[in-house]
């Protein structure tokens, strides 16, 4: 295995778990209804969505090099 398909695997599993932790934290701790009916929210939710956006993108691209990696040594 490549060291640089290492790093692309290890980045994507990091942008994963980091986009759990920023939804797992706003949904605990930041996000409220006043009372008038208004939800607070902090930034953590379209962080969460962006880091795990971005890690199913890194890792679908890793999956791609991986494919084209294993196809061309046939």
């Amino acid at each position: 295995m490549n060291h640089s398909t290492n790093k692309i695997f290890i980045l994507s599993l990091l942008l994963l778990s980091l986009g759990i932790v920023f939804i797992v934290a706003e949904n605990s701790f930041y996000q409220y209804v006043d009372d008038k009916g208004v939800l607070h929210e902090s930034l953590f939710m379209p962080l969460g969505m962006i880091s795990i956006f971005m890690g199913i993108l890194v890792l679908f691209f890793y999956l791609i090099q991986k494919i084209w990696h294993l196809l061309s040594k046939r």
